[in-house]
This record gives structure tokens, C-alpha cells and sequence, in this order.
């Protein structure tokens, strides 16, 4: 049996995500994450074209890690209302257990295309839930998602301070509970 490793487009992934949330976007080296990903620097290059490709990639693959965990999270047989609480826990338990997803995530400040991937699986449940009348129809699925994403990720864009407010899972619960209850009967 040989043993394989992922081919160099998920090692570049990983390797970026790791330097990004290290050191940010202005602050990352591609001569590091060639480095960490034992790959010749111009591989970068081949598959991302430069610096800025590979950070819009990496943005985008940590926003995809999010909806992924989402869609395995076991919500068949619970009711539309309860599917929601636990898409916003997931999201947040999420994002407490992978910092470098979360750090990168944060630090996108005009880079945001990759928040309409994250907040899609919580729009798509509010859109089906209004279609099945468990949720209000005065409420816009996209906005009430973004609004759970922002109250979510906002945890961590400001830690130092939300860090004195309780434990994490407080906040998780409490923010699942404010999500819901804004967009049900």
C-alpha cells in the first residue's frame, strides 16, 4: 500500500490558510507556503496566478469548509425552526474549532464575496421555511442570514471582548435563540 499525499492545489489551500491567519494578507510570504506545502513557489503561480489569487482562493475554501460541516450536520426529521438553531450552532462551533478558517475569515475586510457562500445554507432553510410556514414572510432570508453570520463570526472579530461576556457556548445559544425567534411565529 502507498501512501499518497493530496495533490498540490489542497496542499497550496492549507499551506495559505495557515499563513494567512498567521500573518495576514499584507503580512503572508509565498516563498512560506511553498515551503509548508513542499511545492516549487511557482505552483502558485500555475494555479493562482499571484498572491492575490491564492488569498481570494483561500477565502473561498475557508467559507466552503463552513457550508460543508453545515450540510452534515443530522437535521432530517426536525422541523424547520429546529434546522435553523442548529445550522447557527454549527456555524459557530464551526468556527471556535478551526481558528485559522476564522482568522482568515475575519481579517477579509473588502474581500467579501465569500460571506454570500457562508450565509447560503441559512437562506435556503429561511426560504424553505417560510414555503412550509414556519417562518415570517416579512423576513428577507439573505438579510436574516447575514445578520446570523455577523452576530456569529462577530463573537470572534472581537474576542478580547466577548471573551469576558461568558463562555463560548452562551453566546452560541444565545445567537441561535435571537436568529430564531427574529424569523418565527
Amino acid at each position: 500500500m502507498t501512501h499518497r499525499s493530496p495533490p498540490a492545489p489542497e496542499r497550496l489551500l492549507a499551506a495559505a490558510l495557515a499563513e494567512f491567519a498567521s500573518h495576514g494578507k499584507g503580512g503572508a510570504r509565498t516563498e512560506r507556503i511553498a515551503r509548508r506545502a513542499a511545492v516549487n513557489k511557482q505552483l502558485i503561480h500555475y494555479y493562482y496566478r499571484n498572491k492575490a489569487g491564492l488569498y481570494q482562493a483561500t477565502l473561498a475554501h475557508a467559507a466552503k469548509s463552513v457550508v460543508d460541516q453545515l450540510s452534515r450536520l443530522p437535521l432530517v426529521g426536525l422541523t424547520a425552526v429546529e434546522r435553523l438553531r442548529r445550522l447557527i450552532r454549527g456555524q459557530f462551533d464551526f468556527l471556535l474549532n478551526h481558528p485559522d478558517h476564522t482568522a482568515v475569515l475575519v481579517s477579509a475586510e473588502r474581500d467579501v464575496e465569500w460571506a454570500d457562500l457562508a450565509i447560503r445554507p441559512v437562506a435556503e432553510l429561511l426560504r424553505e421555511g417560510q414555503a412550509t410556514g414556519f417562518f415570517r414572510d416579512d423576513v428577507d432570508p439573505a438579510t436574516h442570514a447575514r445578520l446570523a453570520l455577523l452576530l456569529t463570526i462577530g463573537y470572534f472579530a472581537v474576542r478580547p471582548m466577548t471573551a469576558r461576556w461568558g463562555e463560548p457556548a452562551q453566546w452560541r445559544d444565545r445567537t441561535a435563540e435571537l436568529i430564531v425567534r427574529g424569523c418565527s411565529w
